[in-house]
C-alpha cells in the first residue's frame, strides 16, 4: 500500500529536485504537490488532503514570511500545528521551518541581512548525537533567507551559524531543530545542483538583497561555483538524511 507525501511549495523556482523526490518514491511514496504561491489566484485558499490520509509532509521555502497575514499561511500553519499534534512527520525547509517554528511558538524575525550561498554551520552536541541529522557530516550548507526563527520550547537545537548582516555585525541563528518526529531546516537540505541553476537564473535579484557588503555577480558566481564541486558530497549525504528520517518515523 502506497504512502501519502504532501509537498507545499511556496515559489515556482522552488522545487523538491529530483535527489528527494527518488529517494521518496524509494520509500514508498506517492508524492502530491500542493502550490501556495503568492502570485496566484487561488494563494487565497489552503485546501490540503485531511490529515488523516497524509503521512508525510515536506514543507518547502519561499518568498513570503512566515508571520505574513495571508488567509492560505493561516490555514497552513493551522494545518502543520494539527500534523505535528497528531504525530505526522514534517520535514521543513527555509520557510517551512520558519512556519513550524511559528506554530509551536517560536519567533519569526527578519535577520538583519540576506544569505545566498553555501555557509559553515556548527552542530550541537544533540545535532551530532541525533541519528537523523547525524548524517550531516561535513558542516557546510547552502541558504537562501532573510529571516529566521527562535527554536520552540520543547524542541532541540541541532545546529546554528552566523550571519554577516548588512551592518557589518555577525548574527548567531538557529539554523536546525527536531521536535518529535519533525524537523525544521533553516537551510535547503533538497537542493541539488540542477535546481540551483535554476535559482540562479529566476532568483539572480536575491543576490542583491545581500547589502553593499556583497557584489551580487561576484556572489552568484560563486555560489554556483562552489557548489558546483561540492554538490555531490551534499547530495549524497542530505539524501541519507532523508532516508534514516524516513526509517526513524516509520516510514521506510
Amino acid at each position: 500500500m502506497s504512502k501519502l507525501a504532501l509537498i507545499v511549495r511556496h515559489a515556482e523556482p522552488e522545487t523538491l529536485g529530483g535527489n528527494y523526490t527518488s529517494a521518496l518514491s524509494e520509500c514508498g511514496f506517492e508524492l502530491r504537490s500542493l502550490n501556495v504561491f503568492e502570485s496566484a489566484p487561488e494563494f487565497e485558499d489552503f485546501d490540503p488532503p485531511a490529515l488523516g490520509d497524509v503521512d508525510l509532509i515536506v514543507v518547502l521555502g519561499g518568498p513570503q514570511s512566515a508571520s505574513d497575514n495571508y488567509p492560505a499561511l493561516h490555514s497552513e500553519r493551522k494545518y502543520l500545528a494539527d500534523a505535528m499534534a497528531t504525530g505526522i512527520p514534517v520535514f521543513g525547509v527555509c520557510l517551512g521551518a520558519q512556519m513550524m517554528a511559528r506554530c509551536l511558538g517560536g519567533e519569526v524575525r527578519p535577520t538583519g541581512g540576506y544569505e545566498f550561498g553555501l555557509r559553515k554551520i556548527w552542530i550541537t552536541k544533540e545535532g551530532s548525537r541525533d541519528p537523523v541529522f547525524g548524517k550531516l557530516r561535513v558542516p557546510l550548507v547552502p541558504m537562501l533567507h532573510g529571516e529566521c526563527f527562535t527554536v520552540p520550547k520543547g524542541a532541540t537545537e541541532l545546529a546554528f551559524g552566523y550571519m554577516l548582516c548588512r551592518d557589518g555585525t555577525f548574527k548567531r541563528q538557529s539554523l536546525a531543530f527536531r521536535y518529535g518526529s519533525s524537523y525544521g531546516f533553516q537551510f535547503e537540505p533538497q537542493l541539488t545542483l540542477d535546481e540551483l541553476r535554476v535559482w540562479n537564473r529566476e532568483l539572480a535579484d536575491d543576490y542583491k538583497l545581500m547589502g553593499a557588503l556583497f557584489d551580487p555577480s561576484f556572489e552568484a558566481d560563486a555560489n554556483l561555483r562552489e557548489f558546483s564541486a561540492y554538490s555531490p558530497i551534499y547530495e549524497a549525504q542530505a539524501r541519507e538524511m532523508l532516508m534514516v528520517f524516513c526509517e526513524n518515523a516509520g516510514l521506510a
